[in-house]
């Protein structure tokens, strides 16, 4: 919706204009994007430009039309070459003085420019002002019926041309590449991306687009169509249509065009149908076509060029075949494969010589029959391997084994060790002491004693429990450990914590006196049932400040090292980064939040300014009315809700405002309790009304003009005129103009001689009318005169 208004600032500057008889002359357009802009709202009359930020485009009236004695038009027209920039304001002005006389709210509306392959729009504004006497006060005497012109025409003639010469250059339809390929993919058909053109109109497909095909056999079709509105951009419209048949066909007004892109028979099998490139491809493409089918080529022969079939075989000897890259490829592996002659050595097959010594340590020479039966009679001649027996020589297999009783193995050194170690650590069947690395052993009833050279034990041969004494002091019983002062147990041991080497403990460990960590100045005590500055439940002692460690390495790989600390001496909590509670009130009860309403009980004071971008502010609420200042970008005004509506909108009263540009106030009423300074400056009502004419009972004011030795004066309730003046050299019967035209008639003329002694010659007015007089002087001659004329 818009809204539409004549402003006060131009009722005024009107009044002005017909005071002085000057015209009312408004010559420029403006255009502004006011953000925020309530195009629902009524126009404030006292509206004056938007800032000049705001302002995006400045125009000259185009074409001024009389629609009657009270109407007239203001008309301009925004071409294709101006843009781009986006309105919801339109103003008219009076540019030599800047007033703003009529302003239009409406939806923002974009103005584009022709350039880089877009096309512009035109667009027209027209303003209707009417008022008493419009088309005297503005001098517009052309009917705006003249002048009124619709582009639409033009601009569907400049489309439709350029539809015409795509036709010439591609034909009823053409397409580019792949362009609009129907293809399938498994069961799916879908149209392949790309550009084409049908009946002109070019139709892109920015991205393959699946269609469903129910039934076959069947066409798939290209729809297109130019579309757009007034203030649009134009552009092809484009669908796909799945039909046996379909014809160009208009739907609401537009025309659309249609071309059979492919068809798909009853098998699913595809039919391109698309044309191919511009009308001399496809003829070209005709001309190759029936060039192939025809017979007027020769074939090629050795001797001269032609058309050749090609052949992949590798046996043929044709001299009217060409070989295929398949069939060169094939000879060239063939040839590739075969043996290429090479000295044989150790590691590759080869040629060799041969040899018939049986002493050579060649080897890259083969071996001679003649030298293998000399080898082999040699070796015939030699021992002839045997198993070892108890009763013959041979060859036999070694073992390490200590507890065989083969007679055809043989024992190996280990093995002959391993019982030699035993038997050095057997008591003699005798009794008796032995010597070196050896132990006693005694039983006497069910005990034991043992004597080694590492241990001494004691064993009960009843309960099979026993002592023994280490040569390193450990003492066991049955292999457990006896702990004492010269081998006291590891904390791992007795699964216990180290005070000295420290530990982990696993488990919940409970302090019933709490936990000192250095010196009774550091530690974790209990404290009684209670959570305040005198007692807690817990209580973390520190002798100055308990810290925040973080050990997570940073980008360096060091620890982050300490992120916070409470200092116990005064109670200050410094952390690094934020402190976030789970409950804000505390905050919100004590400092001002940067969103949210907030309440203040208080006096709020500051040494600096108080800022705000809102137009609203400074609100101030007691009864039932709220009053606040309200700054809008060219007034500051003081506005007044309605009652019961404290905290609402303002109301339509406006008891004063300050004009931001010249700083001049305005105040809708001012009443004073005391007028003393008043009155001692200014005529009272009452001394007024005695001493001039009453309110009311006077007319028109009177107006007036001087212009070199002319002078002119007329009267605003009666219409009279009177016009004085002196010219010089009037001849007899000359013409005396008025500097002005008496709109009705002139009544009368007095003309004088201007000064001039010695001449008193009469001299006489004749033919007066509206535009002057002649001057009859008796006996000829010329005078310079004074004359008054009369007239309405």
């Amino acid at each position: 919706m818009s809204q539409t208004a004549i402003t006060l600032a131009f009722e005024q500057w009107k009044a002005n204009q017909a005071v002085t008889g000057e015209p009312v002359l408004l010559d420029e357009f403006v255009f502004a994007n006011v953000p925020g802009l309530n195009t629902d709202k009524a126009i404030d009359r006292n509206e004056g430009l938007p800032p000049a930020a705001q302002i995006v485009h400045r125009q000259a009236v185009s074409r001024k039309g009389v629609v009657n004695e009270n109407a007239v038009v203001h008309s301009v027209v925004l071409g294709a070459d101006v843009g781009d920039f986006s309105f919801n304001w339109v103003g008219l002005i009076n540019k030599a003085s800047n007033t703003l006389a009529m302003i239009v709210h409406a939806p923002l509306q974009q103005k584009l420019k022709t350039k880089d392959g877009q096309q512009g729009n035109v667009l027209t504004r027209s303003f209707l002002m009417e008022y008493k006497g419009a088309q005297t006060e503005t001098g517009i005497n052309t009917p705006a019926e003249t002048w009124q012109i619709d582009f639409t025409a033009r601009m569907a003639g400049m489309d439709e041309r350029q539809r015409q010469e795509n036709i010439d250059l591609y034909g009823a339809a053409a397409f580019l590449g792949d362009g609009w390929l129907v293809a399938k993919s498994g069961t799916q058909f879908y149209v392949t991306a790309g550009a084409g053109y049908v009946r002109g109109l070019r139709a892109l497909l920015a991205a393959n687009q699946n269609i469903t095909v129910t039934t076959k056999p069947v066409k798939v079709w290209l729809d297109v169509a130019w579309t757009g509105t007034l203030t649009s951009a134009w552009a092809v419209s484009t669908k796909i249509t799945v039909a046996a048949s379909l014809a160009d066909y208009v739907q609401n007004g537009v025309q659309h065009y249609v071309f059979a892109v492919a068809s798909i028979d009853a098998n699913g099998n595809i039919t391109d149908l698309r044309p191919k490139g511009t009308l001399n491809d496809q003829t070209a493409s005709d001309a190759l076509a029936k060039h192939e089918l025809s017979r007027n080529h020769p074939d090629a022969t050795t001797a001269a060029k032609g058309f050749t079939q090609l052949s992949s075989a590798t046996d043929s000897d044709s001299e009217v075949l060409a070989a295929t890259p398949k069939a060169v490829k094939a000879a060239y592996d063939l040839a590739k494969g075969k043996y290429t002659a090479q000295d044989a050595t150790t590691a590759q097959k080869g040629i060799v010589q041969l040899s018939s010594a049986t002493d050579s340590t060649s080897e890259v020479l083969a071996a001679t029959p003649k030298a293998v039966k000399s080898a082999y009679d040699l070796a015939k001649g030699k021992y002839t391997a045997q198993d070892a027996t108890t009763a013959q020589k041979g060859i036999v297999q070694l073992s390490s084994a200590t507890d065989s009783t083969s007679e055809v193995l043989a024992a190996t050194p280990k093995a002959v060790k391993a019982a030699n170690d035993n038997a050095n650590t057997r008591f003699p069947t005798a009794g008796g002491w032995l010597t070196g690395n050896s132990g006693v052993k005694t039983t006497l009833g069910s005990i034991t004693f043992g004597v080694g050279n590492t241990d001494v034990y004691i064993q009960n041969g009843t309960s099979n429990k026993y002592l023994q004494l280490g040569n390193n002091g450990e003492l066991k019983y049955s292999g457990s450990y006896i702990y004492h002062e010269g081998h006291k147990p590891t904390a791992s041991e007795v699964d216990a914590v180290s005070a000295e080497n420290g530990g982990t403990f696993k488990k919940e460990v409970a302090f019933s006196g709490g936990l000192n960590i250095r010196s009774g100045t550091t530690g974790i005590y209990p404290g009684s049932d209670a959570a305040g500055f005198t007692s807690a439940n817990m209580i973390f002692k520190s002798w100055y400040g308990i810290g925040f460690y973080c050990t997570l390495p940073d980008s360096a790989g060091d620890e982050t090292g300490m992120t916070g600390y409470i200092n116990t001496r005064n109670g200050l909590l410094q952390m690094k980064g934020q402190i976030i509670p789970g409950d804000y009130a505390n905050f919100d009860g004590r400092f001002i939040k940067l969103a949210g309403n907030l309440n203040i009980t208080g006096t709020l004071r500051s040494s600096a300014e108080f800022q705000s971008t809102s137009q609203n502010n400074y609100r101030i609420v007691s009864g039932n009315f709220g009053t606040f200042w309200r700054q809008d970008g060219s007034r500051l005004y003081l506005m007044l809700t309605n009652s019961g509506d404290q905290y609402g909108g303002y109301n339509s009263l406006r008891p004063f405002y300050v004009d931001l540009a010249t700083g001049n106030p305005v105040m809708s009423q001012l009443a004073l309790t005391d007028y003393t300074s008043f009155d001692a400056r200014y005529y009272t009502k009452t001394l007024a009304e005695s001493t001039f004419q009453p309110k009311g009972s006077y007319g028109k004011p009177n107006t007036y003009g001087i212009s070199g030795n002319v002078m002119w004066w007329k009267c605003g309730d009666t219409g009279v005129i009177r016009i004085s003046g002196v010219t010089a050299n009037v001849s007899n019967s000359g013409r005396v103009a008025f500097p002005l035209t008496f709109p009705n008639k002139c009544f009368s003329v007095v003309a004088n001689r201007n000064h001039e002694s010695g001449d008193s010659a009469a001299m006489q007015p004749y033919s007066i009318d509206a535009t002057g007089f002649n001057l009859r002087i008796a006996g000829g001659g010329t005078a310079t005169i004074t004359w008054i004329a009369e007239g309405r």
